[in-house]
């Protein structure tokens, strides 16, 4: 009897919803929408013990700080606030960046395991015949937590200065633009003056409404072109903020730098030397190197255990940190191998002769492993140095060809007034103003792969961007 009268009420109560969606339908009103709620942790943060020290450093206030300031006032109006170099936005999203904070806390947590396992004494050594292998190995993990640091790091430069120099350029073309648009404006005005005045259609030299026309819709793709640097502006600036992990409201900033930087190759960059720095740099190497001598040391740790049946490995404590390993990509326009994972269980089950076995065919494993990334490291390598060299052949080119462009719009220019037919001189314009977009394209490819190898090569390659 209870189970049919819960039936029935959800059957009344579903059968009102329907109605009441149908007379919402039928009377052409929209959909009632939800009030939405902030998603957050509701446990307290834990605090630390009494004698662990911990330093806090906020640039800017906190989350909490930060939901009161957005229901007090309204956003702050965009491109306000202190300017801040290309080095003073790397530091704060250092400082900030939640990626770079977790990593962090994975360090602590592996430092602590290796403390904890430093105060077992003699008696647990008898007990525990492996426990001084466990005590190496719980040091490669700190090794391997250094090593995702410095990749973290490493990833988080090269993405400020990728959004920085993108939204620099943004705002740089938006210029360009818009100096275009307003130039076309005025020579519209000019030709339909004409069209207006001279009535003898041979005094001037083809000019027609078709070709105003033509002008006007190519002002249409001018203003476009504009709207999608502003916008493009306001994407770069809003993404740079995440690196950052600042907010617009509480703390709105906005860019030093008006104008790309040329950057001048005082030091020769050969493949070679990008190969060479990236294989004696890069963290991911030493994280995989700590792979394997963790994996080494398995093994011997299998056989310190003579007689017992299942005896823990070190994925237990899990000091060497599972990675995300990149996936294959091949198609006709790109070729990226994928990488090899990490393979141990939490225990290993037989005999000491099984275990040793079975762990020494893991090892084997790890050490292909290491193989595999010094290969996708120099592929890296040599990809990144040849996209160099790419975008610096590209930089030179488009330099010659604004030169010829500026040329010709300044002959244009300067004969302007015996040019009756002004689409030849909205020619020239927008010749010149599209040479010139390229141009700055080509300068923002060069300063991206000059960041590129910067983190490709871990510092080796240090480009002397202005302001960092």
């Amino acid at each position: 009897m209870p189970r049919l009268v819960t039936r029935l009420a959800f059957a009344v109560l579903l059968g009102g919803s329907m109605l009441h969606l149908r007379s919402v339908e039928a009377a052409g009103e929209p959909p009632a929408v939800l009030p939405a709620l902030a998603v957050s942790p509701t446990v307290p943060a834990p605090l630390p013990p009494t004698t662990h020290h911990v330093r806090f450093q906020h640039l800017v206030p906190p989350l909490e700080a930060r939901a009161d300031v957005d229901k007090e006032k309204p956003l702050a109006p965009a491109e306000t606030g202190p300017a801040l170099a290309l080095g003073e936005c790397v530091a704060v999203a250092l400082e900030r960046q939640p990626s770079l904070k977790a990593v962090q806390a994975s360090m602590a947590a592996t430092q602590a395991g290796y403390k904890a396992l430093l105060k077992f004494g003699t008696t647990a050594t008898i007990l525990n015949p492996d426990l001084d292998i466990r005590k190496q190995q719980a040091q490669r993990g700190l090794n391997a937590s250094a090593a995702e640091f410095q990749k973290a790091h490493n990833e988080i430069v090269q993405d400020v200065t990728r959004l920085y120099y993108t939204a620099v350029y943004a705002k740089q073309a938006e210029g360009v633009a818009r100096d275009l648009g307003d130039q076309l404006d005025q020579l519209i005005e000019l030709a339909k003056a004409l069209l207006k005045e001279e009535s003898d259609p041979k005094k001037l030299d083809g000019l027609n409404r078709g070709k105003i026309l033509t002008m006007e819709i190519g002002v249409r793709e001018v203003r476009q072109k504009q709207a999608e640097a502003r916008i493009g502006r306001q994407q770069a600036m809003a993404a740079l903020r995440q690196v950052m992990a600042v907010d617009q409201a509480t703390f709105p900033f906005t860019l030093k730098d008006d104008e790309l930087p040329l950057m001048a190759q005082k030091v020769p960059i050969t493949k070679d030397l990008v190969v060479e720095q990236a294989l004696c740099r890069r963290p991911e190497l030493a994280l995989a190197s700590a792979g394997v001598d963790a994996f080494r040391l398995e093994v011997y740790a299998q056989g310190k255990v003579p007689f017992k049946r299942k005896v823990p490995t070190f994925a237990s404590g899990a000091d060497i940190h599972a990675k995300d390993i990149p996936q294959a990509v091949r198609t006709l326009k790109e070729y990226r191998p994928g990488g090899v994972a990490l393979e141990l269980p939490p225990q290993l089950v037989g005999s000491k002769f099984d275990r040793v076995c079975r762990a020494m065919a893991f090892s084997q494993r790890a050490e292909a492993m290491f193989e595999n990334a010094q290969s996708l490291i120099k592929l890296e390598a040599e990809n990144g140095y040849l996209e160099f060299e790419l975008t610096t052949e590209k930089l030179v080119l488009q330099k010659e060809k604004l030169d010829l462009a500026r040329d010709i719009q300044k002959s244009a220019r300067e004969n302007q007034q015996n040019i009756k037919d002004k689409s030849v001189v909205v020619q020239a314009e927008v010749l010149a103003t599209q040479t010139q977009a390229a141009y700055l394209d080509a300068v923002l490819q060069h300063l991206l792969a000059l960041s590129a190898l910067e983190r490709i090569t871990a510092g080796g390659i240090q480009p002397a961007f202005p302001g960092r």
